[in-house]
């Protein structure tokens, strides 16, 4: 019986080049976090509402016990203390191989950067950081913050807690032209860490207008935590996201854990600024 011949080609598989080549539309960018702001500001509280399980690597800061809430659940969140700067490399390997997590948090990296001198001065054997010793931390830094950036690859938010900085200058001699907040982290290093992360905010506390009272009767002013993401001329900030799509000036911080939500629909262009109602005004029925 003879084989009947059809029109249609079989579609080969693209090799080489062309087999890399990938459609945007299938393109999801790995959630990197970079929340910067001074100590008691809400960034653990923060980093604390990502998915988990999750993995908090406390250098110093002994500030996780905010990461707590009335809703967590035993095994949600573990922490490990640092003791060197070596440890960084062991617990980035246990993590790869565990695949326990799904989100990991370094807080916070400025106090990592002193591990970081500390490691540099011991290989040395000095006492005091010459030029040249900056540079050798600086580089070992990058290679920790390009390490944790990669586990997003594993599926694995990376979320970086770092003070912030309003003086240039953090031991390599750089100068800022133009007046910013940022990092706490010497220049290079900050600019690595910016260029690495698809979500950079900064925290801080606002107090909201005191609303009219009786006369006589004292009201305590109220606070709010909040965390700057929108496009600033003074505040290092970033939100990767889809083209045309609304990023709030900020996000207030909700102890009941729907920030990390927030922040995933502002990411895919679907978040919508809250509206405010308007009251309506009642007519005046004119006699005639």
């Amino acid at each position: 019986m003879k084989k009947r011949h059809t029109n249609q080609k079989s579609e080969s598989k693209p090799t080489g080049i062309e087999a890399r080549i990938k459609d945007l539309t299938e393109i999801n960018m790995p959630m990197v976090t970079t929340l910067y702001g001074r100590a008691g500001t809400g960034k653990t509280t923060i980093a604390s509402s990502y998915p988990k399980p999750q993995l908090i690597i406390d250098i110093k800061d002994k500030g996780t016990e905010s990461a707590k809430s009335k809703n967590l659940v035993k095994g949600d969140i573990k922490v490990i203390e640092l003791e060197n700067f070596e440890d960084m490399y062991d617990i980035y390997d246990y993590i790869k191989a565990s695949k326990k997590y799904k989100s990991v948090v370094i807080d916070h990296l400025t106090s990592l950067q002193e591990y970081s001198n500390q490691y540099v001065k011991e290989q040395e054997n000095k006492d005091q950081m010459s030029q040249r010793m900056f540079g050798m931390s600086s580089g070992y830094m990058k290679e920790i913050i390009q390490l944790y950036k990669d586990l997003a690859d594993e599926g694995i938010d990376p979320v970086f807690i770092v003070q912030d900085r309003t003086t240039s200058g953090d031991g390599e001699g750089d100068e800022q032209l133009i007046p910013e907040v940022g990092p706490a982290l010497m220049p290079s290093v900050a600019t690595f860490l910016c260029a690495a992360s698809r979500i950079i905010g900064n925290t801080y506390l606002y107090e909201l207008p005191m609303k009219k009272v009786k006369p006589g009767v004292k009201v305590k002013p109220t606070i709010e935590f909040r965390w700057r993401l929108g496009p600033n001329p003074y505040y290092i900030t970033k939100v990767t996201r889809v083209q045309e799509s609304p990023c709030p000036a900020y996000i207030a911080v909700d102890l009941q854990g729907n920030i990390y939500d927030q922040l995933v629909a502002i990411v895919k262009g679907d978040y919508k600024e809250p509206t405010v109602g308007r009251m309506k005004k009642k007519k005046k029925r004119i006699r005639k």
